[in-house]
């Protein structure tokens, strides 16, 4: 495939930038790990900014929400199976995603660091 010259900078810049910054991408992580998981358990483990993330991430179309009450249940969504080229049976894709990350069992403490927790670590050491 060839491109203009004058579109060459501006899709450099496309194709160089990731999906998801480092903070919305855990808490991705840990919606599809722990779905179908409640908002605020989210924003409990993940910080404050998981609001935010949670809002991206619907807007991407990566999870969907449904109101049970007053709180609302997270889950992934078959874009991000496709996406990520997951199956989209969720007890498959909770499988996957644990070997591709190397999880066991319940290790979710690299994924369950609000924003900054770890540099926060980093710094004190």
């Amino acid at each position: 495939m060839q491109l203009k010259g004058e579109f060459a900078r501006t899709v450099k810049k496309l194709t160089t930038r990731p999906l998801l910054t480092p903070g919305p991408l855990r808490t991705l992580s840990f919606i599809a790990l722990r779905q179908p998981v409640p908002q605020a358990h989210v924003v409990r483990v993940r910080g404050k900014l998981a609001y935010g993330h949670v809002k991206q991430l619907r807007q991407m179309d990566l999870i969907t929400d449904d109101r049970v009450g007053r709180t609302r249940i997270l889950r992934t969504t078959g874009t991000f199976a496709d996406y990520f080229n997951l199956p989209h049976d969720t007890a498959a894709m909770k499988r996957e995603i644990k070997n591709v990350l190397d999880v066991k069992g319940e290790d979710l403490a690299g994924l369950a660091e609000p924003d900054g927790a770890a540099a926060d670590e980093k710094g004190s050491e």
